[in-house]
């Protein structure tokens, strides 16, 4: 667990040992991450909870953001709304 919340802190910024060429470093691979998910099919993504939209919005980040980071708050938002149906 606090390896989990040091790298959410890292990547959002808030950790103050993490120089700038460090979080660069740390958010290309993090896109990398992402941009793997385009490979996977459409149901695959449905079950971890984003879509295929939301993978090529996060890989189109600047590499000032943590890809991974704004994929998993966008899925995290989109679970809060209200389902019509």
């Amino acid at each position: 667990m606090r390896d989990y919340a040091l790298t959410r802190a890292e990547g959002l910024g808030i950790a103050t040992e993490s120089n700038p060429l460090t979080r660069l470093f740390r958010n290309w691979k993090a896109r990398r991450r992402v941009a793997q998910l385009e490979a996977y099919d459409d149901y695959m993504l449905r079950d971890i909870g984003v879509t295929r939209g939301d993978v090529i919005w996060a890989a189109g980040l600047p590499l000032t953001v943590n890809a991974a980071l704004a994929l998993e708050e966008r899925s995290q938002a989109a679970r809060r709304l209200p389902r019509h149906g």
